[in-house]
């Protein structure tokens, strides 16, 4: 309500001010006082369901790394002459600022990392990397899902969240040769460290891919725990020293699993899970 003056008409002096239509009306007679009234409060907008009022925001959508442009363009409606004009103008001169290619790969960022579920932060993190190559002089060329897959996989060792090379090409459906070519070209170019999985996780991952038991998983980590105070750790996948110790701390509590299964679950061949059981078994035999 709005307290403003008084009715003209029957001079009831508590006037109504209706925020849809900008008038100022008499509750008693209908008597509309004032029109077209310039609602002078803060401009708000709703993302997502018009009925909960709870989502209004003042700004605009957030800024992402997903597409080209971070979300700061302008469209223009496509009415009238002149508007349509302006409208190409400005399309024309988006597609080129932004490269039709990056555009691509973006995209393809967004929807590879939906098909496997991947949080947010990662396929945005991804989206950062591929940036930064292609300001560097990165020519992607045809290889537009070998590098969103790649960065993908680059952005989840960073997180880490454990999936391996095999996870992405197989989803992706990317031979290994695509895959490793754009791999070694993001990491050359943006200068990213090595930093792989965390074994621990890995060793998570497959325990719960096998169905088996904690004791299990808290074994095989001590076992880990051991050959990183040795040293062993270095210049060996992630996944093999995990597949061993976990074969490891399985036979000796007494639980039975397969040894080509557990390969298989983890990304590697039997010949380099005997290798590495070879290594942890006399390892810990020389400890005292």
């Amino acid at each position: 309500m709005n307290e403003t003056g008084a009715c003209p008409h029957c001079m009831e002096d508590v006037l109504i001010e209706d925020e849809v239509s900008g008038e100022l009306v008499c509750p008693n007679c209908g008597y509309v006082i004032t029109c077209k009234i310039l609602d002078r409060r803060p401009e708000w907008r709703i993302y997502g369901s018009i009925d909960n009022d709870n989502n209004r925001e003042r700004v605009g959508a957030p800024l992402t790394y997903l597409i080209h442009d971070m979300g700061l363009s302008t469209l223009v409606a496509e009415d009238g002459e002149n508007i349509e004009g302006i409208s190409k103008i400005l399309k024309k001169s988006i597609v080129e600022s932004g490269d039709k290619k990056l555009i691509k790969v973006l995209s393809m960022i967004h929807s590879l990392s939906l098909k496997i579920r991947l949080p947010d932060n990662v396929e945005e993190n991804a989206a950062l990397i591929v940036r930064r190559a292609w300001k560097r002089g990165m020519k992607i060329g045809r290889s537009c899902k070998g590098v969103a897959a790649a960065s993908l996989y680059i952005s989840c060792k960073i997180f880490s969240i454990p999936k391996t090379m095999k996870d992405f090409m197989t989803a992706f459906d990317l031979d290994r040769r695509t895959f490793w070519n754009s791999y070694r070209r993001l990491m050359e170019i943006v200068d990213i460290k090595k930093d792989d999985v965390k074994i621990e996780i890995v060793i998570s991952k497959i325990i719960n891919q096998l169905n088996l038991r904690g004791d299990v998983e808290e074994l095989a980590s001590k076992i880990i725990e051991i050959a990183r105070e040795s040293q062993l750790i270095d210049g060996r996948k992630p996944e093999s020293l995990a597949a061993a110790s976990i074969y490891l701390a399985a036979k000796k509590l007494g639980y039975r699993v397969s040894q080509r299964r557990l390969a298989r679950v983890a990304s590697i061949t039997e010949v380099t899970l005997r290798s590495r059981c070879r290594e942890l078994l006399k390892l810990m035999d020389s400890r005292p």
